[in-house]
């Protein structure tokens, strides 16, 4: 494992979504953001896995639905392997179905896609400050 890049002080986050827009609108909000910093993306599991595992980020935030492999699979492969990566959960699947699944997988946090980003931004923190994240319908 390497060290962390980037900018000390800033939780390092990794993104893994197949759709390059989703990734781009994550990453023009948390530009905005003093204390999180992008520091990788990917669009497929076995890439994602690869540069995490490199990278070493504080956070990943991993889709569920992915060309190569689902996002459950790459949870707890990252969870096994890249174990003080926290990971947060960024899906359009309900969360009443897949956030138990998710847990029991590795992931410490679970979002769905049509809250607002800020709520994603919420759940990294939490995440990695070693809290689990969430909704508070799901709480």
């Amino acid at each position: 494992m390497t060290a962390k890049t980037g900018n000390p002080g800033h939780i390092q986050v990794f993104l893994v979504d197949d759709h390059p827009p989703i990734r781009e609108a994550i990453r023009s909000y948390v530009d905005g953001v003093m204390d999180i910093e992008i520091c990788g993306e990917a669009g497929t599991a076995e890439t994602a896995f690869r540069d995490i595992e490199s990278l070493n980020p504080d956070v990943a935030v991993v889709d569920l639905s992915l060309p190569d492999a689902h996002g459950l699979d790459l949870i707890e492969n990252l969870s096994a392997q890249c174990p003080e990566v926290e990971i947060v959960v960024y899906s359009m699947y309900g969360e009443i179905v897949y956030a138990e699944r998710a847990i029991r997988a590795g992931a410490s946090g679970y979002v769905m896609k049509v809250t607002p980003v800020r709520n994603l931004v919420e759940a990294i923190r939490r995440v990695n400050d070693g809290e689990v994240y969430l909704s508070p319908q799901m709480s």
